[in-house]
């Protein structure tokens, strides 16, 4: 909870939300794994206080959000909704997720 709070937070809400995400993702045993950026490590070093923060493109983002979404597909075995659906593992409706998938261009896996 200290390294949360104690973290910079340079890409705010959105890189809050992909670690506690990709925590809740990679967690085993009721435990969530946070893995924050190297530079947590250094937030209060003078090189971590730069003022050019990080900026990325859309592309980049859209890039991260599809790797998020592919990781919690895998995670849930290719399965979108209902319980340890993906939609359930990144915390947002399955009609939600399902647009998403379409608009990032995610090819779901075939069953059969």
């Amino acid at each position: 909870m200290q390294r949360l709070q104690q973290y910079d937070w340079p890409g705010n809400v959105r890189e809050l939300q992909h670690v506690i995400e990709r925590a809740v993702i990679t967690s085993t045993g009721g435990r969530l794994n946070i893995e924050l950026p190297a530079q947590a490590k250094a937030a209060h070093s003078p090189e971590a206080a730069s003022p050019n923060p990080v900026v990325l493109t859309d592309t980049q983002i859209r890039q991260i959000e599809a790797d998020n979404i592919r990781a919690a597909l895998k995670a849930a075995n290719g399965k979108v909704s209902g319980p340890n659906g993906a939609a359930q593992l990144l915390g947002v409706k399955s009609t939600t997720l399902a647009s998403r998938i379409k608009a990032l261009g995610i090819n779901l896996p075939s069953h059969g």
